[in-house]
């Protein structure tokens, strides 16, 4: 029986209530989404402007809340993550390496930094060397040292595409501790083989045995599947390369190894509990301290040119 003109009216009444009450709640998620950011260490929603993470206290605004910072965040779209952060850094210091031996970077591009440079600043050196000096600091000063364009090139590159996809993973915190364990440890074995070298592929490799790993822990689901898939087809293709005369294949190895026996044991769980954030807020300045220092040590050291 059709409704009569009064029921059609209150009908299309509901309906266009309810058009309206869902058209409101999608701009209201809209905005809530626009007005939240996700911290890079606990990965807790937090609000764009806030300068610290509230849960957490991962510094959020990277440049500060004073004019100068204003205008810094301003020019930069958004706050560094880790991965960026670790960029800026290894350029920083493919730049220093030329100044320190003397030539220009812009007259000198296609020419490697010298050895002396590269030495004075931090590179791996062969284990026992490295323990009767106690120069422990290098295994960590050599992965953000290069030693030409395409090799700095290469390796941020493959840091660009892998870095974010790990970092947004695990959170800042446990990315930077995957990144400098490994990277370390790839030093130490590569210098328990009598390699002196450096570079971030240690590290770089050491992500990328994370990923495995994640795959492996996830392979129940089709999106763990297919990043073990990848990540393994890189690792494999990258390992082949490093064949390559004077590429340092031990570094690489024990960086690959590392990162997955870390990526087994440490869970991609963001810090929940209370003693979860205080700890892994506690790796992070652990972390940033052990490189603190190493450059400091680095610095301090006797070591002159020539």
């Amino acid at each position: 029986m059709p409704l009569s003109p009064k029921w059609r009216f209150k009908l299309n009444q509901l309906r266009n209530r309810w058009d309206a009450w869902k058209a409101g709640a999608r701009q209201t998620e809209q905005a809530l989404t626009a007005e939240q950011k996700v911290c890079p260490s606990c990965r807790a929603l937090v609000p764009r402007g806030n300068a610290t993470c509230p849960y957490c206290g991962q510094r959020l605004k990277v440049f500060g809340t004073g004019p100068t910072g204003k205008l810094l965040q301003r020019a930069v779209p958004s706050d560094l993550s880790v991965t960026g952060i670790l960029i800026l850094a290894n350029l920083i210091m493919f730049v220093v390496e030329y100044a320190v031996g003397g030539t220009s970077l812009l007259t000198n591009l296609m020419a490697s930094p010298s050895q002396a440079a590269t030495l004075r600043l931090g590179m791996s050196l062969p284990l026992g060397y490295v323990l009767g000096t106690h120069q422990y600091w290098r295994w960590v000063t050599a992965c953000f040292l290069h030693g030409g364009l395409l090799h700095i090139g290469f390796n941020m590159y493959a840091l660009y595409q892998i870095g974010p996809m790990v970092e947004s993973f695990y959170g800042g915190a446990k990315f930077l501790t995957f990144y400098l364990l490994t990277g370390i440890f790839g030093y130490v074995v590569s210098g328990f083989f009598g390699y002196a070298s450096l570079g971030a592929s240690g590290a770089i490799f050491g992500l990328l045995g994370v990923m495995i790993a994640y795959g492996v822990r996830r392979s129940h689901t089709a999106m763990g599947q297919q990043l073990r898939g990848m990540a393994v087809r890189w690792a494999f293709f990258a390992l082949v390369l490093s064949f390559m005369p004077g590429v340092d294949i031990f570094a690489h190895l024990g960086g690959l190894s590392s990162g997955f026996g870390l990526g087994m044991v440490v869970g991609d769980d963001p810090p929940l509990t209370e003693q979860q954030i205080r700890t892994w807020t506690l790796m992070r300045w652990v972390m940033i301290g052990v490189v603190a220092a190493s450059f400091y040590f680095m610095a301090t050291s006797p070591i002159r040119l020539g």
